[in-house]
C-alpha cells in the first residue's frame, strides 16, 4: 500500500481521537490566550502538533506492520501474527480458514464419489449400448441371409419379414447415445487432464481423416460430404486424442447445421508463423451475430438450438474447454443463411 493511501487510512480509522486531541489542544491554547498575551499560545500550538504528528507516523507504521501480517497471512494460514494487538484476528482467521479448508475437502471428496458412480454408470450403459448394437447388426445379417439373392429362395418368405430400416435407426440413435455417453467420460477426465495428457508431433492431414471417418455414418445419413484440402506435409504439436475429439465435435455441429443435401464440410489451412490454422467450413444455416459470443457457454444453444432439438449447447462449450487445456486459440466466423467457419490454431514449430 502507498504512503499517502496508508496515512489517509490512518486517518480515516483514527479520526476519532485525532479529534479528540485537537479539541483539547484548543482549550490548552485558549486557556493561554486569556492567561498570557497572543505570542505566548504559538508554543503550545506547536508542541500539540508536534505530538500529533508523532502519533501519526507510529500509527501509520503500525498500520503497515498489520497490512503486511494479513498479506503474510494469506500465504500462510498458520501465520500467527508479530503484535500483541493483532493476535486475536490471527487466531479468528485462522479458525475460519480450516473451517473452510475442512468444508472443502469434504465437498471435495463428495463430488469425487459422486463422479466415481457417474463414471461407472456411464461404463455399464456403454456395455449395454454394445449390447444393442451387435444385436442390431445381428438382425440386419440375418434380414440380408432371408433376402432373395441372384434368384435364389431365403430360408425365411419375404413376407414375414418387417423393413430393415428400423434396424438402421436403432443403429443411428445407439451411436448417438454411444457419442453422448463418451462427451460424459470426457467431461469427467478433463478434471485430471494432465494425467490424460501426451503432447506429440502430429501429422494434421492423417488427424483431420482420421475424425472424419469416426463421422462418416452422419456424411452419409446426412447426405453431407467432407472435403480435404491438406497436403501431407503438414505437422502440429498437440494431443492427438483430444484434438481429434475436438474436430469430431465441430463435424457434428457442421452436418447437423448444412441445411441442404449434397452440400460440403471443408477442411482447409492457413500457415502464420509458427502456427498452422486449421479451418473448418460448411454451408448451413449461420449463427447470428448476437448468438456467437455465446456460443462457448455451456448449455448455449441460441436461435438455431430453438429451431434444432437435437441441439444440446455442449458440443462448443467442451471443444472451447479442451481447446484451453490444450493450449490452442479458437475462433468463430459466420454469417446467417452462409454458414460456419471454424478456426482452429495450432503451434507448427517449437
Amino acid at each position: 500500500m502507498c504512503l499517502t493511501k496508508l496515512i489517509l487510512v490512518v486517518l480515516k480509522k483514527e479520526k476519532a481521537a485525532i479529534i479528540i486531541y485537537l479539541l483539547n489542544t484548543i482549550v490548552l491554547v485558549s486557556f493561554y490566550y486569556l492567561i498570557f498575551n497572543s505570542r505566548e499560545i504559538i508554543y503550545p500550538i506547536v508542541v500539540s502538533l508536534f505530538f500529533l504528528m508523532i502519533f501519526i507516523i507510529y500509527k501509520t507504521i503500525e498500520y503497515n506492520n498489520f497490512y503486511i501480517s494479513l498479506d503474510e497471512a494469506k500465504k500462510s494460514p498458520n501465520y500467527k501474527g508479530k503484535f500483541d494487538n493483532s493476535v486475536e484476528v490471527f487466531e479468528v482467521i485462522n479458525e475460519i480458514h480450516d473451517n473452510y479448508i475442512n468444508k472443502f475437502f469434504k465437498m471435495k471428496n463428495r463430488i469425487k464419489e459422486r463422479d466415481t458412480l457417474m463414471a461407472q454408470w456411464v461404463h455399464n450403459m456403454k456395455t449395454s449400448i454394445t449390447v444393442i448394437d451387435l444385436a442390431s447388426e445381428k438382425g440386419l445379417n440375418h434380414y440380408k441371409r432371408c433376402r432373395n439373392i441372384d434368384g435364389v429362395s431365403s430360408e425365411i418368405p419375404l413376407k414375414n419379414l418387417e423393413n430393415s430400416d428400423f434396424l438402421y435407426d436403432i443403429l443411428e440413435e445407439n451411436k448417438k447415445l454411444q457419442d453422448n455417453l463418451e462427451e460424459t467420460l470426457n467431461l469427467f477426465r478433463l478434471d485430471e487432464f494432465a494425467k490424460d495428457y501426451i503432447p506429440e508431433k502430429v501429422n494434421l492431414r492423417e488427424l483431420v481423416n482420421s475424425a472424419v471417418n469416426n463421422k462418416k455414418r452422419e456424411f452419409i445419413y446426412s447426405k453431407v460430404f467432407p472435403k480435404v484440402i491438406i497436403d501431407e506435409k503438414y505437422y502440429i504439436y498437440t494431443d492427438k486424442k483430444w484434438s481429434k475429439y475436438m474436430l469430431e465435435q465441430i463435424i457434428t455441429n457442421a452436418i447437423k447445421y448444412s441445411e441442404k443435401e449434397n452440400s460440403y464440410v471443408t477442411f482447409s489451412l492457413v500457415e502464420d508463423d509458427n502456427y498452422i490454422i486449421l479451418s473448418v467450413e460448411d454451408k448451413g444455416v449461420g449463427i447470428r451475430k448476437e448468438d456467437i459470443s455465446r456460443v462457448f457457454e455451456a448449455f448455449f444453444t441460441g436461435s438455431n438450438g430453438r429451431n434444432n432439438k437435437k441441439s444440446s449447447g455442449i458440443g462448443l462449450y467442451m471443444v472451447k474447454l479442451v481447446a484451453d487445456e490444450l493450449g490452442h486459440k479458437i475462433n468463430i466466423k459466420s454469417n446467417v443463411g452462409e454458414g460456419t467457419i471454424v478456426e482452429i490454431s495450432y503451434l507448427s514449430k517449437l
